[in-house]
């Protein structure tokens, strides 16, 4: 059936994602409202409700994200703390001085963390997609009429394109801080921030979803043009060919 293909075409691109840090903390699911309210001010209200069956829903879906931010967070905060250098490169105030409150400078460890994750989270929801737009983009690239094929309602492929895309934030999340963890030095030279890595490798594997399933939907467009017969017998339906082909 053709709006079974949404979750077949979820299943052959996005690959699982492993759970890589414990439940969010409260931090992460405040950071992650903010995310959904971002996004849905992006979207517009019809497309979010199109995407996440609630609000709740699509804060789940960012918040280990969020929570990723805060332990690279920290870890960057605990290397500028030990760096015995760090007073050269900020006006030429300790660690303290500079990220804490008052003449003892209090908290500066917690606001540390606080500036740094807050940074991360901002460049992720401004470089965040848009599931609405990337399923406009897709359909003219597709045509109206073999999207209608693929997904069988704009909302499908705006829930499904949604879906694949938090789950690309999550893995890169996951690569970002692996990468971060292997060699900090090597990430920071590559990378901005943190944030800069989950939106960088996140939008590259969407990008690379989103045009598989376009040349595969094309594909089988043109083989069940060529032979409805032999297409049947060999897919049976549009979904299973794209899902095969992407």
């Amino acid at each position: 059936m053709k709006t079974i293909l949404a979750t077949l075409v979820v299943a052959a691109a996005v690959a699982p994602v492993a759970a890589f840090a414990a439940a969010p903390s409260t931090d992460a699911t405040r950071s992650a409202q903010a995310d959904c309210t971002a996004l849905k001010a992006k979207m517009g209200l019809t497309p979010f409700s199109q995407a996440y069956s609630s609000f709740g829903a699509c804060v789940s879906s960012f918040a280990s994200v969020e929570q990723a931010n805060i332990t690279s967070a920290e870890a960057t905060c605990t290397a500028q703390q030990a760096d015995t250098n760090f007073a050269s490169t900020h006006d030429g105030k300790t660690f303290d001085q500079f990220y804490g409150a008052g003449k003892k400078g209090n908290n500066a460890f917690d606001n540390c963390v606080s500036t740094v994750a807050h940074a991360s989270s901002k460049t992720e929801q401004q470089n965040r997609l848009n599931p609405s737009r990337t399923c406009n983009t897709t359909r003219t690239q597709m045509t109206a009429a073999v999207f209608a094929k693929t997904y069988a309602t704009f909302g499908k492929c705006v829930s499904v394109t949604a879906h694949a895309q938090s789950q690309n934030e999550q893995a890169a999340s996951a690569s970002c801080q692996a990468a971060q963890t292997k060699d900090a030095t090597a990430f920071g030279t590559t990378y901005a921030s943190f944030g800069a890595c989950v939106s960088a490798q996140a939008k590259a594997a969407s990008a690379s979803q989103q045009q598989a399933t376009v040349n595969a939907a094309k594909q089988c467009a043109a083989s069940l043009k060529a032979n409805a017969t032999t297409f049947k017998a060999q897919f049976r339906t549009f979904g299973a060919c794209v899902s095969k082909k992407s």
